[in-house]
């Protein structure tokens, strides 16, 4: 059993990282928005996700994705109609 200092594990690669901070943004971003549909809330975030792809620094990544996600599920446009596909 290692200390966190003494850890035998492997730290997680950035682009681990960077996956499971999607997965956790789309666990939190359901629970927020119930309504909108779980796979809805899912393919929005990976849609946004998939616009930084081939962005030379990833550090800021998740927090993009994060505030776009949260900007597009909180607000609608001029029609009132929500910016998220409805639930299928």
């Amino acid at each position: 059993m290692g200390t966190m200092t003494g850890s035998n594990e492997p730290a997680a690669s950035p682009v681990d990282a960077e996956k499971m901070a999607m997965e956790q943004l789309v666990d939190t971003l359901q629970k927020r928005f119930p309504r909108m549909g779980a796979t809805a809330v899912a393919d929005y975030v990976h849609e946004i996700h998939r616009r930084y792809d081939g962005a030379p620094i990833r550090d800021f990544v998740p927090l993009l994705v994060e505030r776009e996600a949260r900007r597009g599920l909180t607000g609608t446009p001029g029609d009132g109609a929500p910016r998220v596909p409805a639930p299928r």
